[in-house]
């Protein structure tokens, strides 16, 4: 896939990045200081209802990495926003989490984060696989399946 920016790709992919997440409390959807970007934590919303769910059983995975898709495309409206508007202007994402909502049984956590991390690939494909970490949670908000947080490195022009 040739497409010039990480945007053209997503949307080459058919996955079209939503506005910017607006928070839900009293926090900053980004942190940028000294060139550096830590997001606060992305659900699955759409239209600002979230994606609910719970992996139980092997049958959750596909509805749970859809979730994961979506929560990503949301992180990424959010990087976009702080880093002036443009993904381009993201030299590397660095770090990955994933806190997946499921049942203390439920051990296919990388596996749901897997789809996350493949969207992320796609827009950003010449850039080393982050740091990651899949953690498995009782409880987020409004029950949904995922929350995404990321980091990363902004470009030298980005950093105003």
């Amino acid at each position: 896939m040739n497409a010039p920016t990480p945007e053209a790709r997503l949307a080459a992919a058919g996955f079209v990045l939503p506005p910017a997440p607006l928070p839900r409390g009293s926090y900053a959807p980004a942190c940028v200081v000294d060139g550096r970007v830590s997001l606060s934590g992305q659900t699955p919303r759409r239209d600002g209802i979230a994606m609910a769910g719970c992996c139980v059983t092997e049958n959750d995975i596909a509805a749970a990495s859809r979730a994961a898709e979506v929560a990503m495309l949301n992180a990424l409206a959010a990087l976009r926003a702080a880093a002036g508007g443009q993904l381009a202007g993201v030299r590397q994402v660095t770090r990955l989490r994933g806190f997946i909502r499921a049942h203390e049984d439920f051990t296919r956590l990388s596996l749901v984060l897997d789809a996350a991390s493949s969207v992320l690939a796609l827009a950003f494909p010449a850039q080393a696989f982050p740091a990651r970490t899949a953690v498995g949670v009782a409880s987020l908000p409004d029950r949904a399946w995922i929350e995404i947080e990321l980091e990363a490195c902004l470009a030298a022009q980005t950093q105003g």
